[in-house]
């Protein structure tokens, strides 16, 4: 019985045997990661500032603050941080924005 039961549950192809052991699926994770992280120092060079500015004082600490702050106005010299901003602004307005029947819905939401 028990026989039959896996021979229903086997996987109907068989699949080739995986010759680099996974290293392919690494590189690519890693060249997915590093390419991020690039684009993320180009585009969004704010945020390194943002995260260099908050962490716990100390003599390299400042060396990085003035080194991330460097590369923000380099990078917004070149204007690639426009993106952001223009996202970062529309959010804000979104967030001040004001809708009929808002008073209604706060205090529902206050009960």
């Amino acid at each position: 019985m028990f026989e039959r039961v896996m021979d229903s549950y086997e996987f109907p192809t068989d699949l080739p045997d995986d010759p680099d052991q996974g290293a392919g699926a690494l590189r690519w994770t890693a060249s997915v990661i590093a390419l991020t992280t690039v684009l993320l120092a180009l585009l969004n060079a704010q945020a390194l500032t943002g995260w260099t500015q908050e962490l716990p004082p100390g003599p390299g600490v400042v060396k990085l603050v003035d080194a991330a702050t460097a590369w923000e106005d380099s990078t917004a010299e070149l204007g690639l941080g426009t993106g952001h901003a223009r996202l970062h602004r529309t959010w804000k307005a979104m967030q001040r924005a004001s809708w009929s029947g808002r008073e209604q819905v706060v205090q529902e939401a206050r009960r």
